[in-house]
């Protein structure tokens, strides 16, 4: 026993010069990373916007907004404005397979070994809606790691948040920007965490994604993160129930059943959302909307500039909260 003490704190200085030395490799990753762009240019193709349209649409209510169709091949007409997010199935990124980080995600955005296991934690969207993406647009996305942090965290590994900006322009100008975080970790079995929500919604949506939803949406963004389409992979390594339904995915069908739920001479400004807990393949989940009170808190009203906020928020099986966010809509004039 008089050893004991000498072996147990033998182990933790171990234990924190690995630590250290792991935080040491993000540090130096991150001297590189930060500030790091690249350019991609896209067109955004009426035929990619019409796969998005034809694999969410029977997802979404029927008072989802149908969009002007090319009268020869049937795909969205050129010019049409694009819905929110869907920009997101857009500027595929060059990296081949073999450039690509084990569990199939781009290796460009990762910190070093031992922080490989990554969630989608949350962002923010702008729109301009002077200038909104229109079918047929050559566009521009500059991508840039705008920021990595390291957080630690006691009685657990610590966390790196990436922080990415890709500002979007045509030849109009900017017409959007996002702002992505992306959370990085050690491998680790991912509890899910069930926070109910106290409020009421003014409009709900009940759905249930499956396998080809996820396969569809995956191949449309060309996402190859194996958790989203690779049962063996995201139930064997990272130890999930079941398939991953996307971040990016969630918040596509929030931002559209929104559009579906819009009030008439409004537009999409800007979304804030935060990821919660995640959602899984052949399980129910419910897209929820509720207005904001801008003035007085017992009644539904715009600011005096006509600004409305809206909340929206999915909720898992278990009722509890998967992603939620704000969103900011301002008139068209």
């Amino acid at each position: 026993m008089l050893g004991q003490p000498f072996v147990l704190n033998s182990h933790a200085r171990r234990l924190n010069s690995t630590i250290a030395e792991e935080l040491d490799a993000v540090r130096k990753w991150r001297g590189d990373a930060v500030g790091a762009s690249t350019v991609l240019w896209d067109r955004m193709d009426p035929r990619q916007i019409t796969l998005l349209d034809q694999t969410i649409r029977p997802y979404l209510p029927a008072s989802y907004p149908r969009l002007p169709r090319d009268s020869q091949v049937s795909d969205i007409a050129e010019g049409s404005a694009m819905p929110p997010g869907a920009h997101l199935v857009y500027f595929p990124s060059p990296s081949n397979e073999f450039e690509l980080s084990p569990d199939g995600y781009l290796a460009d955005e990762a910190p070093p070994k031992p922080f490989e296991q990554r969630v989608w934690a949350g962002g923010l969207m702008e729109f301009n809606p002077a200038n909104p993406l229109r079918v047929g647009d050559l566009t521009s996305q500059t991508k840039r790691v705008e920021n990595v942090t390291i957080k630690e965290r006691a009685g657990a590994d610590p966390l790196v948040l990436v922080k990415l900006a890709l500002q979007m322009n045509n030849s109009r100008g900017a017409c959007a920007t996002e702002y992505r975080n992306l959370a990085y970790m050690k491998p680790i079995d991912l509890g899910r965490r069930i926070v109910k929500h106290n409020r009421q919604p003014d409009f709900i949506h009940r759905m249930t994604p499956s396998e080809i939803l996820l396969f569809r949406y995956s191949a449309l963004s060309w996402n190859s993160h194996r958790i989203h389409y690779d049962s063996v992979y995201a139930c064997q390594i990272e130890h999930h129930p079941g398939l991953l339904v996307h971040g990016p995915l969630t918040c596509t069908l929030l931002l559209q059943f929104l559009h579906g739920n819009m009030p008439e001479k409004m537009a999409l400004r800007s979304f804030d959302y935060r990821a919660i807990s995640p959602m899984y393949c052949q399980q129910e989940l419910h897209l929820n909307g509720r207005w904001l009170q801008a003035t007085q808190p017992e009644q539904d009203q715009p600011a005096a500039d006509g600004t409305r906020r809206c909340e929206l928020w999915a909720t898992n099986n278990e009722g509890g909260i998967a992603m939620k966010g704000v969103a900011t809509l301002v008139p068209l004039f």
